[in-house]
């Protein structure tokens, strides 16, 4: 799981207060007795073999724990799975705290960690997560006996899939998945948008890693991503004269200012910066950008630190780039455009159905 990517969800929650609900950890006899058993509860390790080796349908089992970040992201949409899969799959969660045991014997290293289980046995593990219906489709093919490899294959035709599964899965399983889907990282998405524009502004750890990996594919490359790249020579020669070209969002709303002042981060100078604005961009972010899942969401910077980075970025970065003036300042911005993603994002994975 990308922790970065949540973190500051997971600072805004814990701000103001807001608890996910969760039902008590009791053994999952006691909570059975209760009369609630269609809810999501805890499964310790006297249960753990009864309830879902042994089951007779499909088992979704989560590791979390208390004090996991974005474990309180993922719960809502864990917890939204109950009762409706009642009968056709079975869903649990694992304390690693109280009951190590079982997290010791799956080897589970990560948190949060999602195991699915057919007959007794693990058919599919990850730590990424993802929207609601990703989780209703896998546990509904298990009991067809659709692997959950398989069923990722046929989401992964719906744009609000993909993308979110380009921003959020590690890159060893990006690699995998591109030997069943080869056209992942290069086909363009409904709107127009390609999946390098997408990587290039949507911030998050694996972003360097990602653009190399599509790269390499020797995909079609836009005007504005030329910014995002750092090419910023082609990206003038492109536009020539053309102020309209240096303020044309792309098909997600991000201007080529936005993407330049991103790359930045990327290639570790702001020539780009000053390229986009010597072609006539204005001095002005969108108001609106796309989350994860392709849904239309507010974005507003602060004017005056928006300004404040604006100057610093047409100026040369000093060695020590991430932690002076300008590196904080991107992380600012950064944060800010996770938060605004992040929130409208996960509401929207905790409530698709």
């Amino acid at each position: 799981m990308k922790v970065q990517n949540y973190i500051a969800l997971a600072l805004l929650a814990l701000a103001s207060g807001d608890t996910i609900a969760r039902v008590s950890n009791e053994s999952v006899e006691s909570v059975e007795d209760t009369g609630v058993k269609d809810s999501v509860v805890y499964v310790t390790t006297g249960y753990f073999e009864k309830k879902v080796l042994e089951s007779d349908v499909p088992v979704l089992v989560v590791f979390t724990a208390p004090w996991c970040g974005p474990c309180r992201i993922l719960d809502p949409v864990i917890e939204s799975l109950m009762p409706e899969m009642s009968g056709h799959a079975r869903v649990f969660k694992v304390d690693t705290d109280e009951t190590p045991e079982i997290s010791t014997k799956y080897q589970v290293t990560r948190l949060p960690t999602i195991i699915f289980f057919k007959d007794g046995l693990e058919s599919h593990r990850s730590s990424s997560i993802h929207p609601r219906d990703a989780y209703v489709s896998y546990l509904e093919g298990l009991r067809e006996d659709t692997s959950i490899k398989d069923t990722t294959l046929k989401l992964l035709d719906e744009d609000w899939f993909r993308r979110h599964y380009l921003l959020t899965e590690e890159i060893e399983v990006i690699q995998e998945t591109m030997e069943r889907y080869p056209d992942l990282l290069t086909r363009e998405f409904t709107n127009g948008q390609s999946p390098l524009s997408i990587v290039l502004n949507f911030p998050s750890n694996t972003r360097r890693e990602l653009t190399k990996l599509i790269i390499a594919q020797e995909p079609s490359i836009g005007t504005s991503d030329l910014l995002g790249l750092g090419r910023c020579e082609e990206f003038k020669k492109l536009v020539g004269d053309d102020s309209h070209a240096a303020n044309r969002p792309d098909p997600d709303g991000n201007t080529p200012l936005l993407t330049a002042i991103l790359g930045s981060g990327l290639v570790e100078n702001g020539e780009c910066v000053s390229a986009v604005l010597e072609s006539g961009a204005e001095r002005r972010l969108p108001t609106t950008i796309r989350n994860s899942l392709g849904e239309e969401v507010s974005f507003g910077m602060d004017s005056k630190l928006f300004d404040e980075l604006l100057d610093l970025l047409t100026m040369a970065w000093g060695p020590t780039w991430y932690n002076d003036d300008v590196g904080v300042k991107l992380r600012m911005l950064s944060r800010e455009m996770m938060r605004a993603r992040d929130l409208d994002s996960e509401d929207l994975i905790a409530s698709r159905s």
